[in-house]
């Protein structure tokens, strides 16, 4: 008689699909984020305190580790190139920020300039770059329900990435950001494109935070939770 809890949609189907599972009592949570901390703020306040362009529209890319090739920083490059050579005049509006280690030996591969942050450890610096961003990459070959993204959302950044994991779960598409086709460099430089010039940026914004304030923030979760021991409760009467 045991409730197992997948924190993604796509982590249930997985378990529901698996022998050991099958006829188990399987639901999706997603683990939650301190709203509290990240949330929207001031963009060019922002950049100024940590030394980033206020003139040129920035793209945030947040990982620990820039070269762990499952977070897809080669396809992140393919596609900065594509949209460098379809729209050359990008070139002089656009600035790459790298978060993570190892950023400088791959960053001179990008059309664009960039700025490599490093490994950021400290959580008000992480909502500062965050709040730096237009919009927020993650190109990540393999994901569950990442956090970076729900992080970027709280902070009104909207996202990109491939349809793979979760993703697709958070980031709802033309809505709060862009699900480019797996694997797909040029599609993934076409949302880039749409996100940067096309979308209205404000509309993005307010549906990544309410998409955050109604499913990840922490009370949100707490509410789910909840649900799931009062149907274990009603469940175990139901059996006496």
């Amino acid at each position: 008689d045991i409730t197992f809890v997948a924190c993604s949609r796509w982590l249930e189907g997985e378990a529901k699909a698996s022998a050991m599972l099958r006829g188990q009592h399987i639901v999706s949570i997603p683990n939650p984020i301190d709203t509290r901390c990240f949330s929207p703020g001031d963009r060019m306040a922002a950049r100024r305190e940590e030394g980033l362009p206020t003139d040129r529209k920035i793209v945030l890319f947040v990982c620990q580790r820039v070269t762990n090739p499952y977070k897809g920083m080669d396809y992140l490059i393919s596609a900065c190139r594509h949209l460098a050579e379809s729209h050359p005049q990008t070139t002089g509006e656009v600035t790459i920020v790298l978060l993570g280690k190892d950023a400088d030996g791959l960053a001179a591969q990008l059309p664009y300039p960039s700025v490599s942050v490093g490994y950021v450890g400290d959580e008000q610096r992480m909502v500062r770059l965050y709040r730096s961003a237009d919009v927020f990459v993650l190109p990540s070959l393999s994901e569950n329900l990442p956090n970076t993204i729900m992080e970027a959302m709280a902070c009104g950044v909207p996202c990109l990435g491939f349809r793979v994991g979760g993703i697709p779960e958070e980031i709802d598409h033309r809505r709060t950001g862009y699900v480019a086709r797996y694997r797909d460099a040029a599609d993934l430089a076409r949302g880039l494109h749409w996100m940067l010039y096309e979308a209205d940026g404000g509309s993005l914004a307010k549906e990544c935070v309410r998409k955050v304030m109604q499913c990840y923030s922490q009370t949100a979760v707490a509410v789910r939770y909840t649900e799931v021991y009062q149907h274990a409760i009603a469940q175990k009467h139901f059996r006496i």
